[in-house]
């Protein structure tokens, strides 16, 4: 596999690359993700790190208390007779057995108030890290659901986006890893300007201005691909005041979800969007799960999405790319999903008739939440 920063749009590449990687560490893994199912694709990841570990090398693994909740104690169980590191963030307050390996120190009865306060906030990030020379990042989790939705056939996987990248960011990505293990505070003036790492609920003001500031800096477009579509007010008027600027704004959204009401959610802001010149397209070819966007000549991969969750509760993480060859594929891509989408107008019937409407304005009464 080539050096540099590489794009992967389908399953079977992304999973078949990370596990080549993971093949062939020889000191470290770093392996942070939200969702880890002992399904088909998790056996694969989970034994590939069970012949790293029998090899020598140093394995920590950060789950998500709610995203792998399924299988997190058969996982824990699987690494517990190798001597691996395996932390879960924010178990669920009842689930006690997973109170020992939580990031939050303390005695069980403050840990039990800390993750109740807590239930609401998760780490949603999909990072991994081998030996400091390769990192692995974008929406794919460690799940068949990515794979294959019995909609329309087989090869019907979902549409998401991953990110394979080497060289000295991969430093910066380790840096920030190793905060999130430690529960440390990053300084923000740390940060590169070609990265970003989202913070819990208190930093939730510095995270919810980075995206915002690169979207601010646009002169020609914001093209934007992501599958759960919620914007802050701020957000929202930035993306109608850039269109009415003339610069050309484009949004990508899924016509269906794996998150049943969440289209009709994003149907509830289509008006205003329209009214403003922002062209907004409903994807339906696959399950979309990306979270990518194309500013001017950069582009943006990542496993935020524009919704209250990302940007006030979870913790996520990003790339910010200015290699002219991605974001070329980046555009390419994203003139083909507007081939296999539809375009919605203001006299499209896209609200899914009246008996569903109130639902997607009831969810916006709820959307801090989601």
């Amino acid at each position: 596999m080539r050096e540099g920063q590489q794009l992967f749009f389908t399953p079977g590449s992304y999973f078949d690359g990370l596990l080549a990687d993971i093949d062939v560490a020889d000191s470290h893994i770093g392996l942070e993700i939200y969702i880890f199912e002992l399904d088909t694709i998790g056996e694969r990841v989970l034994q590939a790190l069970e012949r790293a570990i029998a090899r020598g090398v140093k394995l920590q693994l950060l789950i998500d208390g709610v995203g792998s909740y399924r299988d997190a104690n058969a996982i824990a169980e699987r690494l517990d007779r190798t001597g691996c590191e395996l932390r879960v963030f924010h178990p669920l307050p009842w689930d006690f057995s997973l109170y020992r390996r939580a990031l939050s120190a303390g005695r069980w009865y403050s840990k039990f108030l800390h993750f109740f306060a807590a239930i609401n906030h998760r780490n949603h990030r999909k990072l991994c890290l081998i030996d400091g020379k390769y990192a692995w990042l974008g929406s794919y989790n460690i799940t068949d659901d990515h794979f294959n939705r019995p909609v329309s056939g087989a090869d019907d996987y979902w549409h998401d986006t991953g990110l394979r990248v080497s060289g000295p960011m991969v430093n910066t990505l380790s840096d920030n890893f190793a905060e999130v293990w430690k529960r440390k505070t990053v300084n923000v003036g740390k940060r590169s300007l070609y990265y970003m790492a989202s913070r819990e609920r208190s930093h939730r003001q510095q995270r919810k201005l980075q995206p915002l500031q690169v979207l601010e800096l646009a002169q020609r477009r914001i093209w934007i691909t992501n599958a759960y579509f919620n914007p802050t007010h701020r957000l929202l008027q930035l993306l109608k005041q850039k269109a009415r600027s003339g610069i050309s704004v484009q949004l990508i959204v899924p016509a269906r979800s794996d998150i049943v009401f969440f289209p009709l959610l994003a149907r509830s802001f289509y008006a205003d969007l329209l009214q403003a010149g922002i062209r907004v397209y409903e994807y339906d070819k696959r399950l979309l799960h990306s979270k990518t966007m194309v500013i001017d000549n950069q582009g943006l991969v990542g496993s935020t999405n524009l919704n209250y969750r990302s940007l006030f509760h979870d913790r996520e993480l990003d790339l910010l790319l200015d290699d002219a060859e991605l974001v070329a594929r980046l555009r390419q891509r994203f003139d083909d999903d507007i081939e296999n989408s539809i375009e919605i107008t203001l006299h499209t019937p896209h609200n899914g008739g009246w008996l569903l409407r109130p639902l997607g304005w009831l969810a916006r009464f709820l959307r801090y939440w989601l």
